[in-house]
């Protein structure tokens, strides 16, 4: 299925530097950042199903020593 995505300037920006930067399509960038926004769902998931609740402290400190956005760590 077709789909039509609306980007702001600097998001339209962003995104072609990137796949400049690895030699891919727009398109793949997006394909790959959908991919990889499910994988970390499906692990958040699991990860709560096994344990419960994460606090948002210990997500936050995750994020940290990985070296992601804390607000992405949630997601």
């Amino acid at each position: 299925m077709a789909m039509t995505i609306r980007f702001e300037d600097e998001e339209n920006e962003r995104l072609r530097s990137m796949a400049e930067a690895e030699g891919l399509s727009m398109a793949q960038v997006v394909r790959l950042a959908v991919d990889e926004r499910a994988t970390r769902l499906s692990v958040h998931s699991r990860l709560t199903d096994a344990w419960g609740p994460i606090p948002q402290a210990e997500l936050d400190r995750a994020a940290r020593s990985l070296g992601m956005e804390q607000d992405r760590a949630a997601s």
